[in-house]
């Protein structure tokens, strides 16, 4: 049985979803999430990135978009009847992440329109955006998610 409550026709243009906990970020995760996806210095060796011309240790922009997938799984996409992403677009690195920050996130559907082969089924196309306890937007990107429509 179904327990899914969200379908393709519960994403209209306008609508918007927020996570309704932040995300916090510790300076464990940024390492351990470096050392198996992204192992640069800046990002797995504090006080090495504190003398690199960027000055900071931060969180990498791949485990930036991580924490925002996570997210979206928690705010809706757990319960909707997703079958697959499609792509993303637009993708932007505006501020650092940093140990100690607690991230949000805010999508909010730009479009949907039917598939174009397979009636049961169609596009939402989301505008996410994450930002800091600051309200500073940290990431923002497109994303093109195919959604089951309601059986009828």
């Amino acid at each position: 049985m179904n327990t899914k409550a969200l379908y393709w026709e519960d994403f209209s243009p306008g609508k918007e979803w927020t996570a309704e906990r932040p995300q916090p970020v510790s300076r464990q995760e940024i390492i351990e999430f470096a050392l198996m996806f992204d192992p640069l210095d800046i990002h797995i060796d504090p006080e090495q990135a504190a003398r690199a011309p960027l000055g900071v240790h931060c969180a990498s922009g791949v485990h930036t978009f991580a924490m925002a997938q996570r997210m979206l799984c928690d705010a809706f996409f757990l319960k909707t009847n997703l079958v697959a992403g499609g792509k993303f677009e637009a993708l932007k690195l505006l501020r650092t992440v940093l140990s100690g920050d607690r991230l949000h996130l805010s999508s909010q559907v730009l479009n949907a329109y039917a598939h174009t082969r397979k009636p049961d089924r169609g596009w939402v196309v989301f505008k996410v955006e994450v930002f800091n306890q600051d309200k500073n937007v940290v990431l923002t990107y497109d994303t093109d998610v195919l959604i089951m429509r309601r059986p009828a």
